[in-house]
């Protein structure tokens, strides 16, 4: 293999794993909107650069995740904790089993509000009428299209992307006397130790994402392409969770005018730049949004317990069985609203990761990467 097609196969190893990244963070609470205001516009001023102060950390623990991974050929969220948390490892597993389970619940719930949601916010439609509905079609899918959805990712992923990036110009623009003021002002809502803590929460609870991210990162045969990883999905990342939240803060006196008008911000936003095929096509990828991410999900749960239970069944009706149990289970809790779900549910989960998994990613891993390199020189 010649230099450049090296550098050309390195280059795309990078960006792939950096697009799983982009991908993870970028499903319905991202698209949304809400969850960017629930962690950092809220408290105004330090929204301007809070975010891509906590994209620099994850990008940081991904960095470090994907370096361990590297080192002891642990692609395997288990894997990895068995190597993060030694001597402690089996503790280490249980807690990554036992956040992984509720993230993905929760992330269920999330994605089934998000559609009754839209749907109330597009047609008028009750909020619970619309979370049914949502659920009934994630189980169908769940059952029927998995294969299809998981397949259709990486296309939502990136209309996703394009669809954001239409809406940040004329949004921005829209918003720049607001963006003005909180920045000649400088008021802070709350305190700045309460603006911090909650931009680490943010980050705790998006750490788990470094589960998806070692388990397609074969690719980062060496320390150098972990970086590489690294620098492109923090840039990437941080720069569109930072451009999000600053066209919602710089529209956030509109928003506060409209019933519920923080729920989806980045929705109403489109309906006040005024471009019907913008608002309808933001919808309808909104939507598949929320079903990648509650399918995707649901089918994880199914693939992780079909084994275990429910044996006397075939597997298809364990799967059927299991997939209803989390779909009722997640329609129930999307019943508590999309913004109490993000607010309190990845609240909680981000308290007990950013001292299970961000410290440990953040400080005990590099630690741990450069002993493994001290007697392993041979390792790149």
């Amino acid at each position: 293999m010649d230099k450049n097609t090296s550098q050309k196969s390195a280059l795309g190893a990078m960006f792939s794993v950096a697009a799983v990244w982009f991908g993870t963070h970028v499903g319905g609470g991202f698209a949304t909107g809400n969850q960017t205001v629930q962690y950092f516009v809220k408290y105004r001023f330090t929204a301007l650069f809070m975010p891509a102060l906590v994209i620099i950390l994850l990008g940081w623990c991904y960095y470090n995740g994907a370096v361990m991974a590297k080192n002891h050929k642990a692609f395997r969220y288990d894997e990895l904790a068995h190597h993060l948390y030694a001597p402690f490892s089996s503790a280490g597993k249980l807690f990554f089993d036992i956040a992984f389970f509720v993230l993905v619940v929760v992330g269920a719930g999330i994605a089934i509000a998000g559609g009754g949601k839209l749907f109330a916010s597009l047609w008028g439609l009750n909020f619970y009428i619309g979370c049914i509905i949502t659920g009934a079609i994630f189980f169908v899918l769940t059952i029927f299209g998995a294969g299809l959805v998981r397949k259709a990712s990486t296309i939502i992923t990136i209309m996703i992307l394009v669809c954001l990036i239409a809406l940040l110009i004329p949004g921005l623009s829209l918003g720049q006397a607001g963006i003005s003021e909180v920045a000649a002002t400088k008021h802070v809502e709350g305190s700045l130790g309460t603006a911090i803590w909650n931009g680490l929460l943010y980050a705790g609870f998006q750490s788990l994402v470094v589960a998806s991210i070692i388990s397609t990162s074969q690719l980062l045969d060496t320390t150098k392409k972990c970086m590489g990883f690294a620098i492109i999905g923090t840039v990437i990342n941080g720069l569109m969770t930072a451009l999000c939240a600053i066209m919602i803060l710089g529209n956030m006196n509109a928003l506060t005018q409209l019933e519920d008008g923080m729920s989806l911000p980045i929705f109403n936003i489109a309906k006040f730049i005024n471009a019907p095929i913008l608002l309808y096509a933001y919808s309808v990828i909104l939507f598949c949004a929320f079903v990648s991410t509650g399918v995707g999900v649901v089918f994880g749960l199914v693939t992780r317990f079909e084994k275990v239970g429910f044996k006397s069944l075939n597997i298809e009706q364990r799967r059927i069985i299991i997939s209803l149990i989390s779909i009722v289970i997640a329609t129930l809790l999307s019943f508590a609203g999309l913004t109490k779900l993000i607010a309190v549910g990845y609240g909680w989960i981000g308290r007990v990761c950013v001292f299970l998994l961000v410290i440990p990613l953040a400080v005990v891993a590099p630690i741990k990467n450069a002993k493994f390199k001290k007697e392993h020189p041979e390792v790149e």
